[in-house]
């Protein structure tokens, strides 16, 4: 049996070794967060493996499904993860934070209400799918958790996400005053 340090090791190296394969540009601009990210993963998650001999393909799969996440985290969408969060929290944004919805600078205080106003719209249960998803559950416990198919979770996040984004982006195209 290998000791921390040799698989915190193996793991740092398999990752970097498996992100090398993608040669876009912010892969490689972002490779190192990715790398220590998918190699605390990996080691968190060595301590239950069952068959060792599989360890590498499992920091390949790790690695990948993080450079997957990071690359879809949404840059300029109006129903991002931190918009989410600011329509469920009380907390205060800075003023010139700006997002991009409907090619148009919002800055964040203009569009919460939208935001908020758009999930208070939505079914019930589409709005708790909706906000377990983006708190980090994933569909399959979502599924579990409601009782409902896992394909009949990713049918209603991904419907309540674009009922949504259409309306915010139609609260913003009707309303004045931001940057185009």
């Amino acid at each position: 049996m290998e000791g921390n340090e040799d698989l915190w090791q193996r793991a740092h190296t398999e990752a970097k070794n498996w992100l090398r394969r993608y040669p876009d540009a912010w892969t490689r601009s972002h490779q190192e967060d990715l790398v220590q990210e998918a190699s605390i993963a990996a080691w968190r998650w060595s301590h239950d493996l069952k068959h060792r001999e599989r360890f590498w393909a499992a920091v390949q799969t790790i690695a990948m499904r993080i450079r997957g996440r990071a690359m879809r985290e949404p840059k300029h969408v109006c129903v991002s993860q931190a918009l989410v969060a600011a329509a469920t929290t009380d907390s205060k944004e800075p003023a010139e934070r700006y997002y991009l919805i409907a090619g148009r600078r919002v800055p964040t205080p203009s569009a919460r209400p939208w935001l908020q106003g758009a999930l208070r719209r939505l079914k019930v249960i589409d709005r708790q799918l909706l906000l377990g998803f983006y708190e980090g559950f994933c569909c399959a416990e979502l599924a579990e958790r409601f009782r409902r198919s896992k394909a009949c979770v990713k049918t209603r996040i991904h419907r309540a996400r674009r009922r949504v984004q259409r309306e915010v982006e139609a609260c913003a195209r009707t309303a004045g005053g931001f940057d185009i």
